[in-house]
């Protein structure tokens, strides 16, 4: 996974280079995601709010190459003792979408690719973790004014997905681990190079 990202690095580079013709897409955003795993719930709460930065590059028409970084933590307690825990993922992701202007002001985007997927979690002096190869989907909608300077506001809606079946840990034993989940984002972001 980790040469697809630096391929796919290396891609956007040099394409950003040779074409003055392209369009290269930077964003922040803030997500909102649910976990998929009904035990990290129960322990952290439903939701986790954190930050993502995304970069997109346009190949050709609507085809675009992107990727993406997230990162977030939580403290919660254990269900019967109440002892303190502490979880961490984070994801980078590569993969393909296609931006499709709807009118003057507004783009919509759908895409899909891979996440390599880290994870960590400490509790009752224990420590286990990770990394594992998921999915991610996503759609959203722009406003992106085609006389706008280049800035632009997203909504996005994606679904963030891996399994790890062999996880063993010295306190519960080996379980499975749903990483990711739902996520909602609202994004900020500049379009550089080329005709907008």
């Amino acid at each position: 996974m980790k040469k697809l990202i630096l391929t796919m690095t290396g891609i956007l580079v040099l394409l950003t280079a040779a074409s003055a013709q392209g369009r290269l897409f930077l964003s922040a955003g803030a997500n909102l995601i649910r976990s998929a795993d009904a035990a990290y719930r129960s322990i952290y709460g439903g939701q986790v709010v954190y930050p993502e930065l995304t970069v997109a590059y346009r190949v050709v028409g609507g085809l675009c190459l992107k990727g993406s970084f997230g990162q977030f933590e939580k403290t919660g307690t254990t269900p019967d003792l109440g002892f303190e825990t502490w979880a961490k993922q984070s994801y980078i992701t590569a993969g393909l979408s296609y931006l499709q202007r709807i009118s003057s002001a507004f783009c919509v985007e759908a895409g899909a690719g891979a996440a390599a997927m880290r994870f960590r979690e400490e509790a009752l002096d224990t420590q286990v973790g990770g990394q594992k190869v998921g999915l991610l989907a996503e759609g959203g909608i722009f406003y992106m004014p085609e006389e706008g300077q280049g800035f632009f506001l997203g909504l996005k809606f994606g679904f963030l997905s891996a399994k790890v079946d062999d996880l063993t840990s010295e306190v519960a034993g080996p379980q499975p681990v749903r990483l990711g989940g739902f996520k909602v984002s609202a994004s900020v972001g500049i379009q550089l190079f080329g005709d907008r």
